[in-house]
């Protein structure tokens, strides 16, 4: 049973409540727009040029301006060959430092001819925007979801400083409206800003090299994963823990509030052979601040040798990616094992995380994955508490990678369970108007049902060992169903339908 305490703490909307990560050095200053602007070169007309491939791709792989003649011999063939072995049609691309816009404007065109997704590889473009009703007063962020919503309508109407009161003139989107939800996944590889770890090619050509690695591998076996849960989110840490299993039935909890602390985490957490890792810490894009000590700092990661591959970084700013050194960057494209972070250029982070981890579950790619989450969260249009606490949301690294490989062999079987236990039987999953469903170990017992928050939805009880539960008044998305009898709880995925 999940505690009391918790229980209520998850009780009422998804945003009450749960303490936004922040970053809590009170000198910290973020880099701004203009300060940004000044170091990027000039805007050029835009122009594309197909290094490999053809028009009509699923996927591309976009470059910033003669950087493919940088990488080594064979090393952008074999990332083409993984990505096809895929099922996915590729084009290889250049394009010029045109403004986000222009870029816009070519993914848009390319989605009309069948694209499903892109990686950005080099210094591109980048969209910035300014929320006036935030976490912090005037937030000013580097946004890619910009690049992943074509057909919403995003504006420049703020007329407070430098505009002098001229709308459209201070550079960063601050009005959205329309249709918010993405149409294409978006994962963005940027290692130029990260020269003092290295020379960003050498990174560049170690991260493809990885990846084929990975594509052939995978990680060790069993795949382990590290939940990592900081003081102010102990409340909440079972259902993060719960979400994470919908990949990797082995998430390690982390959670003691004199446990998890910055010697623990780099001496500990890091070096030991996690698949994938998601710390709940206060942070700066370069700096994790533990509630009891000391801090970790970009500095570190490297030398702690982490073996990670894939991280979520409920962390501030931790993946502020024109920040230069930013974690996100550092432990995706710096460490020995890195492949992708999922984190926030700003303050706040991903909350609803079934909705993320669940896809990849199933086989989904990482880009897949948080495109569904998107879709989720922009399904009635953004929120102001959406707005702010995830639209900094980036992923940084290939989107086409399958963090759970075909090795955990999950997927649907002739009965329509979806990754439930034996013992656990769910009836048309997805289901509809009821939730239909069978536990033949026990003939009484409990039966909750809660959404991606870990908020309690709906509950029933199990009855000659089964159940017939009402879900014809919640919304359509994902869910987990947990049977509790004789102490012991049971829980399995549910899709629900309208």
């Amino acid at each position: 049973m999940i505690p009391m305490m918790i229980v209520l703490a998850l009780l009422g909307d998804v945003y009450d409540d749960i303490p936004v990560t922040r970053n809590p050095d009170p000198n910290y200053v973020a880099g701004t727009y203009e300060e940004w602007l000044e170091q990027q070169p000039d805007y050029q007309p835009f122009s594309a040029r197909t290094i490999m491939g053809s028009d009509g791709a699923e996927f591309l792989l976009i470059f910033e301006d003669g950087l493919s003649d940088s990488l080594d011999t064979g090393v952008l063939e074999q990332w083409t060959t993984d990505i096809a072995s895929q099922g996915l049609s590729w084009e290889v691309v250049e394009v010029t430092y045109s403004t986000p816009e222009d870029l816009k404007d070519y993914l848009t065109d390319k989605y009309n001819d069948g694209l499903e997704g892109a990686v950005l590889v080099g210094n591109l473009p980048v969209a910035w925007v300014m929320l006036e009703n935030s976490f912090r007063d005037n937030e000013h962020f580097p946004c890619d979801y910009f690049l992943m919503d074509l057909d919403g309508t995003w504006e420049d109407l703020w007329v407070g400083y430098p505009s002098s009161g001229v709308p459209g003139t201070d550079g960063k989107y601050d009005t959205f409206s329309g249709s918010l939800d993405p149409e294409i996944y978006i994962g963005r590889i940027k290692v130029d800003n990260l020269s003092s770890l290295g020379d960003p090619i050498e990174m560049l050509n170690d991260y493809i090299e990885r990846n084929h690695v990975w594509r052939m591998n995978g990680g060790p076996d069993p795949l382990t994963a590290l939940c990592y849960v900081d003081d102010d989110w102990i409340p909440w840490a079972n259902n993060y823990q719960s979400a994470m299993q919908q990949v990797y039935s082995n998430t390690i909890l982390v959670s003691d509030m004199y446990e998890t602390n910055g010697t623990d985490y780099l001496e500990n957490r890091l070096p030991d052979a996690y698949v994938w890792i998601s710390p709940f810490v206060h942070s700066g894009p370069r700096t994790h601040y533990w509630d009891q000590g000391p801090t970790t700092t970009w500095d570190e990661i490297v030398p702690a040798n982490p073996q990670a591959h894939f991280y979520n970084l409920f962390a501030c700013s931790n993946a502020r990616f024109t920040t230069s050194r930013c974690m996100g960057a550092v432990y995706a494209f710096c460490t020995s094992t890195g492949l992708a972070s999922v984190g926030s250029t700003k303050t706040g982070s991903m909350l609803q995380f079934t909705q993320f981890y669940y896809p990849m579950g199933q086989g989904a790619s990482i880009g897949e994955a948080y495109m569904d989450w998107w879709e989720y969260i922009a399904t009635n249009g953004l929120s102001s508490d959406e707005k702010s606490w995830h639209l900094g949301m980036a992923l940084l690294g290939d989107p086409t990678l399958l963090p759970a490989m075909h090795m955990l062999g999950i997927e649907d079987d002739e009965s329509g369970e979806i990754d439930a236990p034996s013992e656990l039987v769910i009836a048309q999953n997805p289901c509809q108007s009821q939730l239909i469903l069978t536990y033949t170990e026990a003939e009484q017992g409990t039966v909750e049902l809660y959404d991606t928050s870990g908020r309690l939805v709906a509950s029933g009880t199990l009855e000659d060992s089964s159940c017939t539960m009402s879900v014809s008044s919640i919304r359509t998305g994902f869910y987990v169903v947990r049977v509790t009898a004789a102490g012991i709880s049971t829980q399995a995925s549910v899709i629900i339908l309208k």
